[in-house]
């Protein structure tokens, strides 16, 4: 019987350990690991623009009731006026405010879900 020679046992040694470093590199970078929003700019949860649409709405609600509390506590500082034409003048002022200032929050309502449907929204480039 004839012994293997030296290069050829070698070399088999050799193509062995490199199949075996093949199978395990092959092994480790198969593997999937999470990541958080940060990395990705992707959001790993379906609910997140639906909490923050919601969010933006309780903002508003809350936003909009002290608005409103604040009309009335200035339309009864109008109402205290004596003199017919400033207290006209005052609710004339007072409601044209209070109107600017329900327009604006509504826009920033807007522009507040506006902001969640673009959360994650990378440039290219």
């Amino acid at each position: 019987m004839q012994h293997a020679s030296p290069n050829r046992l070698r070399r088999t040694v050799v193509f062995a350990a490199l199949a075996a470093l093949l199978g395990v590199v092959s092994l480790t970078l198969s593997q999937c690991t999470m990541v958080g929003d940060n990395l990705t700019g992707v959001g790993l949860s379906a609910a997140t623009p639906t909490g923050c649409v919601k969010a933006c709405n309780n903002l508003y609600d809350l936003l909009y009731k002290l608005e409103q509390k604040r009309h009335e506590a200035e339309k009864a500082i109008c109402m205290a006026i004596e003199d017919n034409q400033l207290k006209n003048d005052c609710l004339t002022a007072e409601s044209a405010r209070h109107s600017a200032r329900k327009t604006e929050l509504a826009d920033a309502k807007n522009a507040c879900q506006d902001n969640c449907h673009h959360q994650g929204v990378g440039s290219a480039g």
